[in-house]
C-alpha cells in the first residue's frame, strides 16, 4: 500500500485575483442577511473540466488548520493546510465504485491535536496527518459495505462511526487510546443511518435514522455515551423527525442540532432545528433544504447546508429521474433560528464545512465543461 504526499499549484487564496478562480458565477439567491461571497477554487488532481468527482464527507480542524475531505475520485484523504492552502493526499482507500455503499473513503472524524479516523470499505482506517499515513486499520464490518458517518466523544474518548447499508444497520463504536472496537449496535428496524453527534452538555450520542415503522421518513435517536463505554450500547429516546428525511447533522449554541433534510418528493424541502435537551422542533426553515452534510461556523453563528437538491421553487424532486435542481450553500443565523440566504455551488455539492477562525467555508465541487474541480471556498465581510 503507497501513500502520497502531494502540493499542488493552487489558485492563490489570498485577497487579490480570487474571482478568476471560480469556477461558478451563477447569482446567489440572497436573503435578508449578510453577502457571502466566492473566495475562489482550490485545485485537486485529476478533475479536469467535464470530468467528474466524486467523494464525501469534508471536515475542518481549525486549531490544527487543516481541512480534510474524503476523496473517492483520487482514492484519498485529502489534506488542505488552512495556512498555506496546499493540499497533500494519504492514498490507499477503496476509491468510487458502482455503489456508494461498497466505496470509500467515506466519513471523517478527528480527534484535535492527534489523528484523523476515515471509514472505509469493512474498516476505519487511521492517520497520522503530520507522517501522512494510515497508522491502523480497524476491522468494523465483513460484508464489503462501507462504514460512513462518524462523531467524537472527547469525554470518552470514544468516536461512534455508522453502518448503514449492513442488514441491520449497526453503529461501531471505538476507542481512540486503543484503537479497538468496543461496541457495536444494532438498528434492528432502521432503513438506513446518517451523521450522528456528541453532545457534551448531556453525554449523549445523537445520529439522525432514514427511517423506522413507526417514523418512515426519519426519526434521531439518542443513547447516553456511558452505555458505549460499558460494551452495552442501547438506544434510550426517539424523537420523530416528520417528513425530513434526515441527513447531516451539527451541534450549534444552546445545545441545539441542525438537521440537512431531502424530503420525499412533492413536498417542501425544509431543514430543521431541533434540541439536543428535549429532541423537539425549535424552527423549520423551508427556504432551503435538499441537503447532505450540514456544519455550524461558531465565528459566524451560522449553521450551513450543503444542498446539492434544492430546487428554484423549493418543492422536493429527490428520486425523480427528470428532477432539476439549483444546488446551494445554505446560511442560517444560529442566534435566530432563521435563513440568511441560499448561494450556488455546484452539480451534486452535499459537502460543507467551516473554518471557525476566519469564517471561510468549504464546499466540494465537480469539473464544469469549461472549468476544473476541487473546493470552493466562500468567504464573509
Amino acid at each position: 500500500m503507497r501513500f502520497r504526499w502531494r502540493s499542488l499549484s493552487l489558485c492563490a487564496l489570498f485577497a487579490v485575483g480570487l474571482a478568476a478562480c471560480s469556477n461558478n458565477s451563477t447569482t446567489p439567491n440572497v436573503g435578508p442577511g449578510p453577502h457571502i461571497s466566492q473566495q475562489g477554487v482550490v485545485a485537486l488532481p485529476n478533475l479536469l473540466p467535464g470530468g467528474k468527482f466524486t467523494y464525501d464527507i469534508g471536515i475542518t480542524d481549525a486549531a490544527a488548520r487543516r481541512y480534510y475531505l474524503a476523496d473517492r475520485t483520487n482514492s484519498s484523504l485529502d489534506i488542505l493546510d488552512l495556512n498555506t492552502m496546499a493540499v497533500r493526499q494519504v492514498g490507499g482507500f477503496v476509491g468510487q465504485k458502482a455503489s456508494n455503499d461498497n466505496s470509500g473513503p467515506d466519513g471523517v472524524v478527528f480527534v484535535p491535536g492527534a489523528s484523523v479516523y476515515v471509514g472505509d470499505v469493512n474498516v476505519v482506517k487511521v492517520v497520522d496527518p503530520v507522517a501522512g499515513a494510515v497508522t491502523k486499520t480497524i476491522t468494523t464490518g465483513t460484508a464489503g459495505f462501507r462504514t460512513d458517518e462518524g462523531c467524537y466523544d472527547p469525554d470518552d474518548k470514544l468516536i461512534m462511526f455508522a453502518n448503514p447499508a449492513d442488514s441491520p444497520p449497526y453503529a461501531t463504536f471505538i476507542s481512540t487510546t486503543t484503537n479497538t472496537v468496543v461496541a457495536t449496535l444494532p438498528f434492528t428496524t432502521s432503513i438506513g443511518l446518517e451523521q450522528c453527534v456528541y453532545d457534551p452538555g448531556t453525554k449523549r450520542f445523537f445520529i439522525n435514522n432514514d427511517g423506522t415503522p413507526t417514523n418512515p421518513h426519519g426519526e434521531m435517536n439518542s443513547l447516553l455515551a456511558s452505555t458505549a463505554v460499558a460494551g452495552t450500547p442501547v438506544i434510550d429516546k426517539v424523537y420523530p423527525e416528520g417528513n425530513c428525511g434526515p441527513t447531516g447533522m451539527a451541534l450549534g449554541p444552546n445545545e441545539n442540532l441542525v438537521v440537512g433534510c431531502d424530503t420525499p418528493a412533492g413536498t417542501q424541502q425544509q431543514t430543521l432545528i431541533m434540541s439536543a435537551t428535549s429532541g423537539a422542533v425549535v424552527a423549520t426553515i423551508t427556504q432551503v433544504g435538499g441537503s447532505d452534510e450540514v456544519a455550524y461556523d461558531p465565528k459566524l453563528n451560522h449553521y450551513l447546508t450543503g444542498s446539492r437538491n434544492m430546487t428554484a421553487t423549493g418543492i422536493s424532486q429527490t428520486g425523480l429521474a427528470t428532477g432539476k435542481f439549483t444546488p446551494v450553500l445554505g446560511v442560517i443565523d444560529a442566534a435566530t433560528n432563521t435563513w440568511v440566504g441560499n448561494f450556488a455551488t455546484g452539480s451534486g455539492a452535499h459537502s460543507v464545512s467551516a473554518d471557525s477562525a476566519t469564517g471561510r467555508v468549504f464546499v466540494p465541487v465537480p469539473p464544469t465543461a469549461t472549468a476544473a474541480g476541487g473546493i470552493l471556498v466562500f468567504t464573509s465581510p
